[in-house]
C-alpha cells in the first residue's frame, strides 16, 4: 500500500484506474480528496482511501463566507475569501478566491455590478458550488451582500442612514447590494 499526504480538492487518480472510498469524491472521471489527510492506494483492490490527519472540515456548498471584493467586472466580481462557516462551525478554506456572477447577486434584475459592489468592500456570501477550477458564490438573500463599504471618492467608511450609504468625510451618497447585517449604522 502506498500513502501520501493530500489536501482537499487534490486530484488522486482517474476513475478508470481506482475507486474512491471514504473522504473522496468523483467529478468528470477523476477522483479527488475531500479532506486533508493521507491517501492510501490499494493497487490490489484498485481503491483509494483518505484518512483524516486531524478532524478538519473543509468548506462546502451552502457555507457562508466572508470576503473582500478584489475586482468588479461587467458580469462578475472577484472575491478574496477570509472566513467560512456552516452554522456556528468554522470551516477551513481550501481555495482563497471566488467568483460572484451577476446572475447570483440579487433576486431582481442587476444592470450594473459597479452599482452593487466596489473594490475593498467586505461581503457575506453563500457558497453556491465548488469546482476544481473555482468557487462560485451567491448573494441573492437579504442576509447576504455588503457588510462594510468604503467611499469610492475618499475611501472613508460608509455609514447606513435611512437605507442609504453616506460618507461622513466627503458627503458622498452611494448604493450597494447591502446585507441586512451591515456593520456601520448611524
Amino acid at each position: 500500500m502506498q500513502k501520501k499526504v493530500v489536501i482537499p480538492g487534490e486530484e488522486l487518480a482517474i476513475a478508470e484506474e481506482y475507486v474512491g472510498t471514504e473522504n473522496t469524491f468523483q467529478e468528470n472521471e477523476k477522483i479527488y480528496s475531500a479532506i486533508l489527510g493521507k491517501a492510501e492506494y490499494d493497487a490490489r483492490k484498485h481503491e483509494i482511501d483518505v484518512s483524516a490527519e486531524k478532524s478538519v472540515k473543509a468548506f462546502i456548498a451552502g457555507c457562508k463566507v466572508t470576503g473582500q471584493v478584489m475586482a468588479v467586472r461587467k458580469s462578475r466580481v472577484l472575491v478574496k475569501l477570509l472566513e467560512a462557516r456552516l452554522g456556528p462551525e468554522k470551516r477551513v478554506l481550501t481555495q482563497y478566491f471566488a467568483t460572484l456572477f451577476i446572475s447570483n447577486v440579487a433576486d431582481r434584475f442587476v444592470k450594473d455590478l459597479s452599482e452593487e459592489f466596489k473594490i475593498g468592500d467586505f461581503i457575506v456570501a453563500e457558497v453556491d458550488s465548488i469546482k476544481p477550477y473555482g468557487v462560485y458564490l451567491r448573494t441573492d438573500k437579504p442576509s447576504l451582500g455588503v457588510i462594510k463599504a468604503y467611499c469610492s471618492k475618499c475611501r472613508a467608511p460608509l455609514y447606513l442612514t435611512n437605507n442609504k450609504l453616506m460618507c461622513k468625510r466627503c458627503g458622498s451618497v452611494e448604493t450597494r447590494k447591502l446585507s441586512a447585517e451591515y456593520i456601520l449604522k448611524v
